[in-house]
């Protein structure tokens, strides 16, 4: 069977097999060795996984014929794995001038602030790095180039955020405590000139570090996780007088603990964007959004608890000229939804001043439009 391919049909071949099932083809006969190790020679991307590991272990003469034949092109690399910080000091022996990306998960026995400056001193010129590791963040800012980082850690106390807020060109930043209240003050981001985008746990977004972030040249996007806060963060961009810079608010697993949640969106005069997704707000405050936000041109309400009637989908439409796209996908629609809107379609769109794009994936609409086309 082997002999039925030629050799560059067998290279396509390994290109489709991620590097644990390469190292396992490797092994079948020496022509498909010789293969594999071409393939190797422009490899761009590999995941450095538990097994491939143990691999490595048994066999360190396959480990350093994949990093001879790989390491001048890798570009983006993932690293997982228990005994990594046993064997990442061997690869000190080459070089990895390509490489810009790096997804390393690293549990140290002895000291991840040197599993940390191992890191930085094999892959110079990484500008995205996710790195998790029980560690307190020390030493990131040896990763000069980094400009997107991903940093999950025990605890990140304020020294280390000074450090990595002015030592690093970042543009996109995300903090992943392992417990949130493990996250110390970060007002100390407005050192970073050139961030752009920050994701956090909102438990840790506070006054202060609110008005920094609001205070950067290029800072555009803020996304944070809970389920709980999102009334803080409105009730400090109101208090900043910072709602105008808003063009875009996205919800996702919202559980509102106020009645009153249209009255916060509607203060974002500018809003341009809004998206809604397992959320428990009610068609009337849908409404009031629709209604007093005119420059509104793209609303996303995704798995609504209690979907509303056609006429009240209508209703909003009718109530927001400048609407162009509305996605009401993944929801629990009404049976005659199609039959009601037929009535109400022609006066929700009469003064529209652009086309209206409706998103219907994954609902009764989306089902009966299959059948139709049968």
């Amino acid at each position: 069977m082997i002999d039925q391919l030629n050799e560059d049909n067998w290279a396509i071949v390994v290109q489709y097999l991620n590097l644990r099932d390469q190292i396992s083809l490797m092994q079948s006969c020496k022509y498909l060795e010789n293969i594999v190790e071409k393939s190797w020679r422009c490899m761009v991307e590999a995941k450095v996984d538990e097994g491939v590991l143990k691999v490595f272990e048994a066999q360190p003469q396959r480990m350093h014929c994949f990093l001879k034949q790989a390491s001048k092109t890798l570009e983006t690399l993932t690293l997982r794995g228990a005994d990594l910080e046993l064997m990442l000091p061997s690869w000190k022996a080459y070089d990895f001038p390509r490489l810009i990306s790096l997804d390393c998960h690293v549990w140290c026995v002895h000291s991840c602030d040197e599993a940390t400056l191992l890191l930085a001193e094999l892959f110079p010129n990484l500008i995205k790095l996710n790195i998790k590791a029980m560690s307190r963040g020390n030493d990131l800012w040896h990763f000069r180039h980094v400009e997107d980082l991903t940093l999950n850690a025990s605890s990140l106390n304020a020294k280390v955020l000074d450090c990595i807020f002015a030592s690093l060109p970042l543009r996109r930043l995300s903090l992943f405590p392992f417990f949130s209240s493990q996250l110390d003050d970060v007002s100390l981001v407005h050192k970073c000139t050139t961030l752009e985008e920050f994701l956090i746990h909102d438990f840790n977004l506070k006054f202060d570090m609110l008005r920094s972030l609001l205070q950067l040249p290029n800072f555009y996007r803020l996304s944070f996780y809970t389920l709980e806060y999102y009334e803080n963060y409105m009730r400090n961009l109101r208090a900043l007088e910072q709602e105008h810079r808003v063009q875009s608010l996205i919800f996702n697993c919202c559980f509102w603990f106020f009645t009153n949640v249209s009255s916060y969106i509607v203060r974002f005069k500018n809003l341009r964007r809004l998206v809604m997704q397992d959320d428990d707000i009610d068609k009337f405050q849908l409404l009031t959004i629709c209604s007093q936000l005119k420059h509104l041109e793209s609303l996303h309400l995704l798995r609504i608890s209690e979907f509303s009637s056609a006429s009240d989908v209508w209703n909003m439409v009718e109530a927001c000229a400048s609407l162009k796209v509305l996605n009401i996908s993944c929801n629990d629609l009404e049976s005659n939804f199609l039959e009601e809107s037929k009535n109400l379609i022609g006066g929700a769109l009469r003064n529209r001043r652009s086309p209206l794009t409706l998103h219907i994936h994954q609902t009764r609409l989306a089902v009966n439009m299959q059948e139709v086309r049968k």
